[in-house]
């Protein structure tokens, strides 16, 4: 058996009960064989590798340390989205139940073949924020392509029909981001209006150990294509790690109020790849699916009546700019606390493409701070960070101050 690490860690990982699993499970584990190095359990079988792993698992998973740090985790995304509702942000909060097995990360490098996505600070099974918005945005595609306007959305080459992307009535760019398209002069890069946030377990995970059995492992391996796929062949059986059904994971997404007729197409997306598309890998033959099983301020998504995307018309510039100001005045915290808030609130201004409507967001930033004249000027005296983020932003959309 073979430690791919210094004498001084293998004595350490004798006693990694209270150590993190992605950092064991990514660096630490036992190989077998110095030259291949297959993955193997403490007493070198190479076949035992991922009970080895999930019983590792088992013996970290109930510190009661982990427990606190997936709260502060949850804590912190709960703020997170505190501050951004006070900015002008609309929360979308699902609670999701897994009905089947969850396999996240499943084609990340690892000695094992099949590898899995942990959260590196607190070693658990998660779901990245770029997954869920991989997700969201593949179902919305599916929502156009069965709408009845699909023909708005969509033009053809000579490889066939597509759909345009930059369409700014598939919502496609709002929503995620990316090319305007002919509506807006220079294809200029718009940014999206949602935030997709990583989703955690609500509690610490089990885990388990699950199998594949591809049959023609010798056809797909052979380079000179001599051995055809057939019946005589063995099987090889692959092992590797997925989460335990039933247990509840948190998503969450905002929505920036200015965007609210967002809103809805984002929620039911959400709600159709929980319960009919499945997220992680292997989700074609039923892995990764959910039941919606709560969700903290949720609106009511629509159901019977067929509804396109483009349903809800844009709103008219100038109203547009008027209701913008409006939020973003309402959303203002109290001048002593601008400082905690203030690269949330020049993120949510730098994000508006309305050149008039970023300066009027920034004089009405500006005359909050400066409110307090005395206090205000003591702290652009003292080179006070908020206050030179500030200043940079006037300078940037014309203020002089």
């Amino acid at each position: 058996m073979f430690y791919p690490y210094s004498n001084r860690l293998r004595e350490a990982t004798k006693s990694f009960n209270k150590g993190n699993f992605s950092l064991w499970f990514n660096k630490l584990i036992p190989l077998n064989n110095e030259t291949k190095c297959k993955p193997c359990d403490k007493n070198g079988k190479d076949k035992e590798a991922v009970q080895y792993y999930e019983s590792v698992y088992n013996g970290l998973k109930n510190n009661p340390i982990l427990k606190n740090l997936l709260e502060e985790k949850q804590k912190s995304q709960q703020k997170f989205c505190e501050m951004y509702e006070k900015a002008g942000y609309e929360l979308i909060n699902f609670k999701a139940e897994l009905i089947s097995p969850l396999i996240t990360g499943i084609g990340q490098t690892h000695p094992n073949e099949v590898g899995m996505v942990f959260d590196h600070t607190i070693g658990i099974p998660y779901i990245p924020a770029s997954s869920v918005k991989g997700i969201v945005r593949f179902v919305h595609m599916l929502e156009l392509i069965k709408s009845d306007n699909l023909s708005d959305y969509t033009d053809s080459d000579k490889d066939g029909e597509f759909i345009v992307e930059s369409n700014l009535k598939t919502l496609i760019p709002a929503i995620f981001g990316g090319d305007a398209g002919e509506e807006k002069e220079g294809e200029k890069k718009l940014k999206g209006k949602v935030i997709f946030l990583d989703a955690y377990p609500n509690k610490v995970p089990d885990m388990h150990v699950d199998i594949m059995n591809p049959h023609y492992g010798q056809y797909y391996s052979d380079d000179k294509n001599k051995i055809p796929p057939a019946d005589y062949l063995d099987p090889t059986t692959i092992k590797f790690l997925t989460v335990k059904p039933r247990t509840v994971f948190t998503f969450k997404a905002l929505v920036s109020q200015d965007s609210d007729f967002l809103f809805k197409p984002v929620q039911k997306a959400f709600k159709n790849a929980f319960e009919n598309e499945g997220l992680g890998a292997k989700t074609a033959v039923g892995y990764g699916r959910f039941k919606v099983s709560g969700a903290d301020g949720e609106q009511e998504v629509i159901k019977g009546k067929k509804e396109t995307m483009a349903a809800t018309p844009l709103p008219d510039p100038q109203k547009q700019r008027r209701e913008r100001l409006a939020i973003f005045q309402k959303g203002m915290p109290k001048p002593q606390d601008l400082p905690g808030q203030i690269g949330v609130l020049i993120e949510k201004i730098k994000d508006q493409e309305d050149e008039t409507l970023k300066r009027e967001m920034t004089g009405k930033l500006f005359s909050l701070a400066s409110s307090d004249g005395k206090r205000f000027k003591k702290a652009r005296n003292k080179g006070k960070p908020w206050v030179e983020k500030l200043v940079r932003l006037c300078r940037e959309v014309g203020i002089e101050i």
